[in-house]
Formats: C-alpha cells, sequence, structure tokens
C-alpha cells in the first residue's frame, strides 16, 4: 500500500472546496436571476461526475437556492429524513448531497427535501378529486 504525499492530499482538498464554493456561487446566481429552474438539474449532473460535490453540505444548498438561513434548511433535512423513514447519525448540518442523492433511495431524499422546502414556504398540494377518473 503506497501512502500518498500529504501536500499532495492538501492540495486535492483545497481544489475540491474550491469547486464546491464555485457550484454554491454559480448556484446562487442562477437562483438570483431567475434560472431557478436550473439549480436542482445542475447540482445533480455536477454530483454525478464530481465525487466532491458529493460532500457538500446540503444546508449550504439550501442556502444558496432558496435563501434559508442554517436552522430551516437543518429543518427541511430533518423533515425529508423523516418523511423517507431514515434516521440522520449526526447533525442534520452534516448532511451532504451524497446522502441526499443515494441512488438507493430513487430520488425519494430530494423529492422529500423539495417539498419539504416548498410546504415551509407556505406551498400546499391540491387534496384529490374523488371525482376525477
Amino acid at each position: 500500500m503506497v501512502t500518498p504525499d500529504p501536500r499532495v492530499a492538501a492540495q486535492a482538498s483545497r481544489l475540491a472546496s474550491q469547486r464546491r464554493a464555485q457550484l454554491l456561487i454559480e448556484l446562487k446566481q442562477l437562483a438570483d436571476t431567475g434560472h431557478g429552474d436550473q439549480c436542482i438539474p445542475v447540482l445533480v449532473d455536477r454530483a454525478a461526475h464530481d465525487p466532491a460535490v458529493c460532500a457538500l453540505h446540503v444546508w449550504l444548498v439550501d442556502q444558496a437556492v432558496f435563501g434559508a438561513g442554517r436552522a430551516l434548511a437543518c429543518r427541511h433535512i430533518q423533515t425529508a429524513a423523516r418523511w423517507t423513514g431514515c434516521v440522520l447519525k449526526h447533525s442534520p448540518a452534516r448532511t451532504t448531497v451524497g446522502w441526499l442523492l443515494d441512488d438507493r433511495t430513487h430520488g425519494a431524499r430530494l423529492l422529500a427535501w423539495l417539498a419539504a422546502i416548498a410546504t415551509g414556504s407556505g406551498w400546499k398540494p391540491e387534496p384529490p378529486d374523488p371525482y376525477h377518473g
């Protein structure tokens, strides 16, 4: 087994942090310029192509895209976890995009998180129409 050079590891860590920060800036700019509908597709695409994005904290994405403060963003994460039957093993503030986009949930966590954000903003789904089809 080869021991990695600490300088190389530190450089890789800095570059990963820079890519995550750049993504947050890009998401915030999209949201602020009326292109918020592109934020989640961009996030999902970047996470699929850059493992560093999977280490990004979900509350930071919530803050950049939806303007939530840390406490509110953590409540969104807790709600999504509860709705999907997930028990968080750590603080919601430490929850990552990797957890949010975990393939084993088939998108359930992402959808629950988005629904938690929407319902927290006052959105209510229409009740089912018993007379429709």
